[in-house]
């Protein structure tokens, strides 16, 4: 070949070359994993990977139908709660009291009653001022009473009502089914695909070895037992979920030491038949690559494995000991659920992360086409948010463009996870304490994570066991927070915010307001969120983390008299010598006293 050919094909090479490579940059960026959407699904130079398993399809064409009519359950005091009046929980209207206006959320977007109940009304069939002469309800003897026994017996009046998957839950004193990975009677990982659907919902409540029980516990915990589980008609059943912290003997290595350990836990008789141990040891044997399991870090791992062995729980709401419902629990859960099956896919991660403000934004249907507009009709994530170390579970969108799907993908499905607070991109949160704190993923710090705050949350089964496994084969770790909300994305299941009404404890405080509302949807310039993360501290919300307020409102509410420095709660409304506060979920209603 004579050297002007040569130098012919390569000036010809160069020519083609040079022009493709930087058309193949200029679509890399646009289209690539730096794309502002992510979209990376649909880049031409990214290869969607065939799933290894079963995905699981979308049943919004298939809602599924309501149960039949609930039938009524023995309460506490040995009579039908539909025939006791002594059970019954008060919610009055105030005559010439206007409703409070929430800080953020709204009773009209979670249909959620706009009533009023004292103290006495909210807790007095749990026992709350049984030891006043004035008490006027029968009393009961709490220790003779058995909540795990009470559940069961529900369940089976309605048991016509379930799927025949459907099961009572066992008797944790004589079936106990957590163990160490090493000796574990069952499969070490589990697919949604293995179980049907029970329609029934576990409600687990975090509790520890050395809680100081005060008696508004035990109102509290009652009063969360009948509401959900008993006025549901088994619909629900609470369990506590009880860590040892630092209790020397393996509970698990015998039948006798789990029996031991139990009895030594110092828990109220009443409870027994519904707790549930696991300590430290527990978490280190089934997730050995991940080297921090405590709570701050790991508090769904505890819950992951009670839903690989009690999997008879379509869904586990996650909630703690001192969160308050003002009114009525199971009510309250019941229009949180109603709510997220109804939402559609389409934006409803970018709806989580604003807070509706309905004196900044008006109604759900203006904060909804608020946020729509805010992103151009389309989606910042629409479908499964695709990484590396994830194989994703959920169904693809109808569509291939956000943008020609009319908001109905989705409606009528479960969600797979409900946050109950807004949602922020960890990326643009330098200032959030977990922020680094991640491991064995291949992206490190820069794989998309998404985190709601307090870690309160209803997951799925199918969400938990893929999480369990990612973290039992992969060593997969995020911190609590941002671990339904991120794998549910990476899964592309459905994630859901009910905007439940939040107050402040400063009314008509615009500043503080405008601090968290930060221009809204319009002020966006990615739909996803506020553009700067940093708002006020929450010490004076009534559902937040940190928050202090939830147990003035409280102490207020019980008549108690507060420190000089503290201001009576304006949420506590006097009328005709009593105090009253509005239907709501509280959270932290801490002890200081």
């Amino acid at each position: 070949m004579s050297a002007l050919v040569k130098f012919r094909r390569i000036v010809f090479t160069r020519q083609v070359l040079i022009p493709v490579g930087i058309v193949y940059l200029f679509l890399f960026l646009i289209l690539g994993p730096w794309s502002p959407r992510w979209a990376s699904s649909f880049s031409p130079f990214t290869e969607t990977p065939k799933p290894k398993g079963p995905i699981r399809q979308s049943t919004n064409f298939r809602p599924p139908p309501p149960l039949q009519e609930r039938v009524p359950c023995y309460g506490p005091r040995g009579q039908f709660l539909s025939r006791s009046p002594d059970d019954e929980l008060k919610e009055v209207k105030l005559d010439g009291v206007e409703y409070p206006k929430p800080f953020w959320g709204s009773y009209a977007t979670i249909n959620l009653e706009q009533t009023w109940m004292t103290i006495d009304d909210r807790y007095g069939p749990y026992g709350y001022g049984e030891e006043d002469k004035s008490y006027n309800r029968s009393k009961v003897d709490w220790d003779t009473i058995n909540w795990g026994k009470l559940q069961n017996e529900c369940f089976e009046r309605n048991r016509h009502r379930f799927p025949t998957s459907a099961t009572p839950f066992d008797n944790t004193l004589q079936m106990v089914r957590l163990g160490y990975r090493n000796v574990t009677r069952i499969p070490e990982t589990r697919q949604w695909h293995e179980f049907k659907n029970t329609r029934r919902t576990a409600i687990v409540v975090r509790a520890w070895r050395g809680y100081d029980w005060k008696a508004e516990d035990l109102q509290n915990l009652r009063s969360l037992i009948v509401e959900t589980s008993l006025r549901t008609g088994g619909e629900y059943q609470v369990v506590l979920l009880v860590d040892m912290k630092d209790y020397e003997p393996y509970i698990f290595a015998s039948d006798e030491n789990y029996e031991k350990a139990l009895s030594e836990l110092g828990l109220p008789a009443e409870f027994r038949e519904i707790a549930v141990l696991w300590d430290d040891r527990l978490l280190e044997s089934w997730y050995p690559d991940i080297a921090e399991h405590r709570t701050m870090w790991q508090v769904y791992q505890p819950v992951q494995l009670f839903s690989l062995h009690y999997p008879e729980f379509d869904h586990i709401w996650q909630v703690e000991l001192d969160m308050r419902f003002t009114g009525d629990a199971g009510k309250f859960l019941d229009h949180m659920s109603d709510f997220a099956r109804k939402e559609p896919r389409k934006q409803a991660f970018e709806r989580a992360m604003f807070q509706q403000m309905e004196n900044k934004i008006g109604d759900y249907k203006s904060f909804f086409d608020a946020v729509n507009r805010a992103n151009k009709g389309g989606a910042y994530i629409w479908g499964p948010l695709r990484i590396p170390d994830i194989d994703p579970i959920g169904p693809e969108p109808p569509t291939e463009l956000a943008e020609n799907e009319d908001f109905k993908w989705g409606v009528g499905e479960d969600a797979d996870v409900i946050v109950t607070s807004v949602c922020n991109n960890a990326q643009k949160a330098d200032a959030w304490v977990f922020k680094g704190w991640i491991g064995g993923f291949k992206d490190g710090t820069s794989t998309p994570r998404f985190f709601c705050p307090p870690a309160i949350t209803r997951t799925s089964r199918t969400l938990l066991l893929a999480v369990h496994e990612a973290q039992l084969t992969k060593g997969l770790r995020a911190p609590s927070e941002a671990t339904p909300s991120s794998f549910a994305l990476w899964h592309g299941l459905k994630l859901s915010f009910p905007q439940h009404p939040v107050f402040w404890k400063r009314e008509h405080d615009d500043e503080t307001q405008e601090g968290w509302w930060k221009g809204g949807p319009a002020n966006s310039t990615d739909g996803v969120g506020p553009n700067l993360w940093e708002h006020p501290r929450g010490m004076g919300l009534t559902f937040w983390w940190e928050s202090e307020w939830p147990r003035q409102i409280v102490d207020a509410w019980m008549g108690k008299e507060l420190a000089k420095d503290v201001a009576h709660p304006w949420l506590v409304v006097e009328k005709d010598g009593k105090k009253y506060v509005p239907n709501m979920m509280m959270h932290p209603m801490k002890h200081y006293h």
